[in-house]
């Protein structure tokens, strides 16, 4: 397998060597405009290339940097203790910008996506950490006596402006083309791009270089020409040709000021290039800014377009109301749940949807939740056009402005009637007989197990009848099954008449049942109910044109007398129910009594 450790050592050493070629060269183009022949120059590119290689790579990088700026320091064949004076401090300006920035500018994400990413990289790469280089660099000078002491402030003062401005203009430059994103998707960006281009070269050659093949005005080229280009630019393009812009008008101003044609071209002998940094840092700031606002705005207007994309296409019903709860905005799903349109619902409150099945109480506990958290959901039931009543599930957000108040609502449903139905359906289901729609033995024993808790908590009694149908197989047998279940559905229809609301008759499968008798005093309220059970049963039933003739045999449990659990007292019943039906049919039997 590959040493992928030294593969990774590999890649660093070549980018380390690559940052200090770059460094050096660019510190050869900033060492060309200083003033003094010692290196005070008013732009110093090396420095932005620094903090953003660190803040890219990590502090790995930093040695690297020490290295570029100690070369640079041989450039200017300065005494060693200036080289190693500007090293220290020109290291240590990066290490503080990339500090600052991690740690206090919350600069993790290095995308420059909003202007306080750009003004983080200014006066926390910049402004601050160059104080470092700015103290180191020219006390070095002093102490070689190469300046004296009435040049220290004039030095100091034009080094820390020249570390400031390559930081506020290649940092930003630098980490825009680290991200990996397209440049343009379409053929009109291109051609507007291009045309842009074009312009900013021979305006740039125009303000810059003197050159005026054509007089458009009577007054000479000024650097107010290139602000419509920079503007449209940033308001265009995007950040990274915005960039690219501005890297081509520094380009041609330097050039300006080192072969002294244009506007610059007396800067050096009457200014000292105090207009070229003014001029360079309001470029580096006023594009970059109006690239990032108008990303910014497009990004935003992406959002918007795709939220409004989602209102309409949502199968959810969405209405968005004022602060007065007075309908602006619906979309098409709540139109299609409710009936009403926008038209016939705006300025109206949403109570013109109420179905009457919630009292005062339920609305004022929403809007006392709503006021207090900013959210509620629930289920509501309302009312649509046509008057027809569904059921909702409905989210409620408050949405507040800037100070805090609240400026609309909006609410977010769908309608759970259907859903809700089949809910019902497959509970009920899972809880009752097929057949006969009874409860089966599932909810029979968690009505068993309600009942025996109230029996023990207020020492009541209560019974258990298990029934099984006498004769009911020659049934199934001679007249057929469908017959079969018609007389289960009718012995379950005569069961259910003879009890209280209060009791369960239960059917456990086949033609077996169970009767849970709430309430009881004594055994004979009992017996008197399966004595009832016995007439009812032994009656003939009609079903499809045959007269069918069965009877039931009974066992009954009391509570506490037969057990204090569902298990025992359904076995003494059972046990009593079949002594019956071996005793001769149609008869009962108490637990315990044989």
């Amino acid at each position: 397998m590959p040493d992928l450790n030294g593969v990774v050592r590999v890649h660093y050493i070549f980018k380390a060597l690559a940052l200090v070629v770059v460094y050096v060269l660019a510190a050869k183009i900033g060492l060309t405009f200083a003033t003094l022949s010692i290196g005070a120059t008013i732009v110093w590119p090396s420095g932005g290339i620094a903090l953003a290689a660190v803040l890219i790579g990590g502090k790995r990088y930093l040695p690297a940097v020490f290295v570029g700026a100690l070369l640079a320091g041989v450039m200017v064949k300065a005494p060693l203790i200036f080289g190693l004076g500007a090293a220290i401090g020109n290291t240590l300006e990066v290490y503080l910008g990339y500090v600052l920035l991690e740690r206090y500018g919350h600069f993790k994400s290095l995308k420059l996506n909003s202007i306080q990413d750009l003004l983080m990289v200014v006066v926390l790469g910049g402004f601050i950490p160059s104080i470092a280089s700015t103290l180191l660099g020219p006390l070095s000078l002093f102490a070689t006596g190469l300046i004296g002491s009435d040049l220290l402030t004039s030095v100091m003062w034009r080094w820390w402006r020249g570390d400031v401005l390559g930081t506020a203009f290649f940092t930003p430059l630098i980490l825009l083309f680290m991200q990996h994103r397209p440049y343009f998707r379409d053929a009109a960006r291109v051609l507007e791009a291009l045309a842009i281009w074009f312009l900013a070269i021979v305006i740039g050659q125009m303000v810059f270089l003197d050159w005026l093949p054509i007089k458009l005005f009577d007054a000479p080229p000024n650097i107010t020409w290139v602000l419509p280009i920079i503007i449209w630019a940033g308001l265009r393009t995007g950040r990274r040709n915005t960039a690219l812009i501005q890297l081509l008008f520094m380009g041609q101003a330097l050039a300006s000021a080192y072969l002294k044609v244009g506007i610059f071209s007396d800067e050096f002998a009457r200014y000292g290039l105090s207009n070229f940094w003014m001029f360079g840092m309001l470029l580096a700031l006023s594009g970059m800014a109006l690239a990032i606002l108008a990303t910014a705005q497009r990004h935003s207007a992406k959002i918007i377009a795709q939220n409004a994309w989602v209102f309409d296409v949502s199968h959810d019903g969405v209405v968005i109301t004022d602060a007065d709860n007075k309908m602006v905005s619906v979309n098409a799903a709540f139109t299609g749940i409710t009936g009403y349109t926008l038209e016939e619902v705006s300025g109206k409150s949403p109570r013109i949807l109420s179905s009457g099945r919630h009292n005062r109480e339920f609305y004022a506990e929403l809007w006392d939740t709503l006021n207090t958290t900013g959210y509620w959901s629930g289920d509501i039931w309302n009312r649509r056009k046509d008057g027809s009543v569904y059921l909702e599930q409905i989210a409620i957000h408050s949405i507040t402005d800037l100070r805090g108040k609240v400026s609309s609502y909006l609410a977010i449903f769908s309608d759970i009637t259907l859903k809700k139905a089949m809910q019902d359906a497959i509970a009920h289901q899972a809880q009752h007989d097929f057949l006969t729609n009874l409860p089966n033995r599932l909810l029979f024993c968690d009505r068993f197990s309600q009942q025996l808790a109230i029996a023990k908590r207020h020492h009541v009694k209560f019974a258990l009848i298990y029934l099984d149908l006498d004769h009911f197989k020659p049934v199934n047998d001679n007249l057929g099954h469908a017959v079969g279940d018609d007389l289960l559905i009718a012995v379950a229809n005569r069961l259910t008449a003879l009890v209280r609301e209060i009791d369960t008759v239960s059917r456990f499968g086949g033609d077996e049942f169970a009767i849970l008798v709430s309430e009881v005093d004594a055994i004979d309220d009992v017996i008197i109910l399966a004595n009832k059970v016995l007439v009812a049963l032994s009656q003939p039933f009609i079903l499809n044109q045959h007269t069918i003739h069965v009877s039931a045999s009974l066992g009954i449990a009391l509570y506490p007398d037969h057990g204090f659990e569902m298990e025992s007292m359904m076995r003494f019943a059972d046990e009593a129910m079949y002594h019956a039906k071996r005793s001769g049919y149609n008869k009962y039997i108490i637990a315990g009594s044989y």
